[in-house]
């Protein structure tokens, strides 16, 4: 984790979602050439067998981990967003390791299938708590009272692999909320803030579908931004 500012330094931490694209790097730098397939074989077996070593919560990743201790770093939590792009991540590698490391993809989607995501969800409300704080000594566990409620949001991957996995109902998608505002005329889904992590993070791994308000909308807000900083 490099921090560039208020001097450059690199921070001993890293997340589920570092790892997760530690790993699709590693995979995107074998299809392009950059490396054989023994070094990937070797690069993939090293780093899942360290996070096979990390202590989890009911399957997930913690939020922050000592990159020289591997110790979870306080306070333990595990976010629903990170967890998504990392299950997103595996499930990328398992399939691009089908064919040239199937023990790798095998222990690959074993991490996937460990991976539960019922407990972060709000049967009620039908949506994702932001994450949950692990027991310790001053608490006993808890959910956010914050919700993911948004379709145009980063932790949209979180609610589809949770679909696809089972782990929670296909009406949870129809409970992710579409406000819509006009970009250069055209409707745009709203996120909350309005960053493009927010809306282009999951076409990471996603599908997208031409024609589509969420197709349109990720491409109209890039053109929004490069508007923003043309007029700045």
């Amino acid at each position: 984790n490099v921090q560039i500012r208020p001097e450059q330094t690199v921070a001993h931490r890293t997340s589920p979602t570092n790892i997760g694209l530690g790993l699709l790097s590693t995979l995107a730098a074998y299809d392009l050439g950059y490396i054989d397939v023994d070094e990937l074989q070797h690069k993939v077996d090293r780093t899942l067998t360290t996070v096979e070593s990390l202590k989890r919560h009911e399957g997930h990743l913690l939020n922050w981990y000592d990159t020289r201790t591997l110790a979870p770093l306080a306070p333990a939590y595990v976010s629903t967003v990170d967890s998504g792009n990392f299950a997103g991540a595996l499930l990328t590698l398992s399939v691009g390791l089908r064919e040239v490391a199937p023990a790798l993809a095998a222990r690959t989607a074993a991490l996937l299938d460990a991976i539960d995501f019922r407990f972060l969800f709000d049967s009620k409300r039908q949506l994702f708590s932001i994450g949950y704080t692990l027991p310790d000594a001053d608490n006993p566990g808890r959910l956010d009272a914050s919700y993911y409620d948004l379709l145009a949001s980063e932790a949209r991957l979180a609610s589809f692999i949770a679909i696809a996995k089972g782990d929670v109902p296909e009406l949870h998608w129809f409970h992710l909320g579409r406000p819509v505002t006009s970009v250069r005329g055209a409707p745009v889904l709203l996120s909350w803030s309005g960053t493009l992590f927010e809306y282009l993070m999951p076409l990471l791994v996603m599908r997208t579908y031409p024609n589509t308000l969420l197709d349109e909308s990720c491409r109209l807000v890039v053109r929004r931004q490069m508007d923003y900083a043309a007029e700045c």
